[in-house]
């Protein structure tokens, strides 16, 4: 579970800025809204952002993507940049930044800290807690005369020295330790479970253009108790949809599409069999709708294309949700009432509290009726972003203020009382 992020210079974060997901000692909703870790952090299952347009919600979640990337990132060219993005007005598009993310593996707390700019790695660090101090596991530093990464591991950590020199090979100035990691023929226990933890329980940013339709399509194709998941979603949210279907079809490809297929993605299995065929196979979604007609049920087959964008965002939502309950993972979402209405979105977040044992689901929304839902609210899981005068973003809690328990979220937000709305 992700306990906090730490940012600075990155997008529009220009000085340093905290996220928490650990929770307060209030007690409110604990007892689905906590899960509590061996050494007695308690952390948080799910928070939301609001704030203005343009006011850096969808970069905090970038902040989390960015980092999930650069630790499995393997770059193809050694003289390449990091996609490190600095805060652009100022000085500072010429700075380092900086992250640093604390996070719980298989119950024990780690600490990753990075230092970045756009060319290069300048510092990198793993530590973990066996107990309440830190043990590092690697650090990396650059050395600018010599141009290169050096690598120490910790003292507690069993590798031999031409190990250590076979990963140091391997760390180019713009890529992570993790990624020089993973290229080497090397089994380190402490360097593994972070390596999956990432690759399995930190999921990519989903925002309002992410096709979830084919990624519900794939995970359920091979997956039954997924597909099982995905109806009953589906069902849940009043769709009146009882089958999701793959029907085989062929589509015809002209010969002046036939000449430029080296330049699409795929294997060479796939080009040769179009190629000799001179068509393209392909399965269409098809959801198998349930009506009521003079008393009978009746079934009907609708494709995915004849389905309101809405159908398609909450069936596309079905997988993420899945993953995350099954894996224990880090769910975020942007703008997460995207095509839904409200409802489905309180379902959707009632669901996942309900389900989840150490999920996490961190997402942002414009939808002020949430904050009248007294039952899915606490107040260190309600954020705001706020843009200065000078560009940047200043990240906060409502648990930072100090107000009466009755008074309505709803309410104070609107008249501005916890900032982050537009200044009409």
């Amino acid at each position: 579970m992700i306990l906090e992020l730490k940012i600075q210079n990155f997008l529009s974060f220009k000085n340093e800025v905290t996220f928490s997901f650990e929770a307060t000692s209030e007690k409110a909703l604990s007892e689905y809204y906590v899960a509590e870790q061996e050494d007695g952090t308690r952390i948080l299952k799910m928070a939301m952002v609001y704030g203005a347009n343009a006011s850096g919600k969808s970069n905090l979640l970038e902040a989390f993507d960015f980092l999930n990337f650069f630790t499995q990132h393997i770059p193809e060219e050694k003289e390449g940049g990091t996609r490190f993005l600095p805060f652009e007005f100022g000085d500072t598009a010429k700075m380092p930044g900086s992250l640093e993310l604390l996070f719980y593996v298989n119950g024990k707390k780690h600490r990753y800290q990075l230092c970045i700019d756009r060319n290069v790695v300048l510092e990198e660090k793993l530590s973990a807690y066996p107990g309440t101090q830190p043990a590092v596991v690697f650090t990396r530093i650059f050395d600018v005369e010599k141009k290169i990464s050096v690598l120490q591991f910790g003292s507690k950590i069993k590798i031999s020295n031409q190990a250590v020199e076979a990963i140091q090979l391997k760390t180019l100035k713009n890529a992570s330790v993790f990624a020089a990691y993973k290229q080497v023929n090397l089994a380190i226990p402490e360097l593994d479970e972070v390596v999956n933890w990432f690759k399995n329980h930190f999921m990519q940013v989903i925002n309002p253009y992410t096709d979830l339709t084919s990624f519900s399509d794939h995970s359920i194709k091979d997956n039954e108790k997924m597909k099982l998941h995905a109806l009953q979603f589906l069902k849940e949210a009043d769709f009146n949809i009882t089958n999701v279907l793959f029907e085989d079809r062929v589509r015809k490809v002209p010969d002046e599409m036939l000449k430029v297929l080296d330049a699409l993605p795929m294997t060479d299995d796939e080009r040769d069999k179009i190629i000799k065929e001179k068509a393209w196979h392909y399965d269409e979604t098809m959801f198998t709708h349930r009506i009521m007609k003079e008393g009978r049920e009746e079934s009907y087959n609708l494709s995915e294309n004849n389905q309101s964008q809405g159908t398609l965002r909450y069936y596309g939502l079905s997988a993420p949700f899945f993953h995350a309950i099954e894996k224990n993972a880090f769910l975020p979402i942007d703008e997460i009432g995207s095509a839904l209405h409200p409802l489905l979105v309180m379902h959707f977040l009632k669901e996942f509290l309900q389900r989840s044992s150490q999920a996490q689901l961190l997402f942002t929304t414009h939808n002020m009726s949430l904050l009248n839902e007294k039952d899915i609210l606490r107040k260190d899981a309600i954020w705001f972003t706020e843009k200065g005068e000078d560009g940047a973003t200043n990240l906060y809690s409502m648990a930072d203020f100090n107000f009466r328990k009755e008074l309505s979220f709803y309410n104070a937000y609107k008249i501005g009382k916890f900032g982050g709305i537009p200044q009409l």
